[in-house]
């Protein structure tokens, strides 16, 4: 197949889903954008040189935002793909006219998928993954008995963080916080800078438990009880260490509750997960050798572009 893949890179992450399908056999020309909202980026007298077969959009916002390119993609019969996420600011019932125009949605939040289906298009549940030339196995001494590694919730106030909020609860145990954005935000817990994949891995690697707080970045109601899967899911485990996240169907469905630590959408179960996991080090270390060795033989991102173009070759 030949490619066409429109993204915009984040720490080396999102450009490798091109060189994943190169690995896979496919022919990929790769478009970069400039940002996700600009109107109007792509051309379509600049994309009649590429002669591709399939355009594969890393983002909904490309398709929102580039409708002459999209009316010409329908026109010549141009497959579009999506492989991405919805947009967490307002409920993704009002993107409708969006996903209408996708020919294979490949998204990765289970209830998001059904939701499509639902509507009768073609959808296909992949959460997200790892790179295992980014997270691998990473041991050090255990200096930091709880670390986050993330951003705050900014478009939230001090009161409605939520991520702020459960980490403000935890502020007498040894946690740490890494994400400047987290700075004003909880008084009295240390609050580091990390900026890059090894920094972050060595941080996995320095940590008892590693916190999981999958919370979304929003206001609207329509998301306030749900949970957004994050990379973090899969690339703690990928380095050989604890992870403790918040318990709902669809972590459940990736990790059974003897691979990672899970506790209750509530700060008390918080609180009483970490005290019976710090307490047990060998109960973290049965687990970790079993979600390591999950995540490697099941959840990688090639293993979600293998499946994701075998759906592709069987759909054209």
């Amino acid at each position: 197949m030949k490619i066409l893949y429109i993204y915009k890179d984040y720490k080396g992450r999102r450009k490798q889903y091109g060189k994943l399908m190169e690995r896979c056999g496919c022919q990929v020309k790769f478009l970069e954008l400039r940002s996700k909202k600009i109107k109007n980026q792509i051309n379509i007298k600049d994309f009649k040189k590429y002669n591709v077969d399939i355009v594969w959009f890393y983002s909904p916002f490309y398709i929102k935002y580039n409708e002459d390119f999209i009316d010409y993609l329908k026109s010549k019969k141009i497959p579009i793909i999506l492989y991405g996420q919805y947009n967490p600011q307002v409920p993704y019932a009002e993107w409708n006219k969006v996903w209408d125009k996708i020919d294979i949605l490949f998204v990765q939040n289970g209830e998001f998928s059904n939701y499509l289906k639902q509507r009768k298009l073609n959808s296909y549940y992949v959460p997200f993954g790892f790179h295992p030339y980014q997270y691998y196995k990473t041991s050090y001494s255990k200096k930091y008995d709880i670390s986050f590694c993330g951003t705050a919730l900014v478009r939230d106030s001090f009161e409605k963080d939520k991520r702020a909020r459960y980490l403000r609860s935890l502020k007498n145990y040894d946690v740490h916080v890494f994400g400047e954005s987290f700075k004003g935000k909880v008084d009295k817990i240390s609050v580091k800078s990390y900026k890059t994949h090894d920094r972050q891995r060595k941080i996995y690697g320095q940590t008892k438990i590693n916190l999981d707080l999958p919370f979304f970045h929003t206001v609207p109601a329509f998301y306030k009880d749900k949970f957004h899967i994050k990379n973090r899911l899969f690339e703690v485990p990928a380095t050989g260490n604890f992870l403790l996240t918040t318990r709902c169907n669809e972590f459940l469905n990736i990790f059974d509750e003897d691979t990672i630590g899970y506790y209750c959408d509530n700060i008390d179960s918080l609180k009483d997960s970490i005290d019976k996991y710090l307490k047990d080090k060998k109960l973290r270390q049965k687990m970790t050798e079993k979600a390591y060795k999950l995540v490697h033989q099941k959840h990688t991102f090639l293993h979600r572009f293998k499946y994701m173009l075998d759906v592709v070759k069987n759909n054209f």
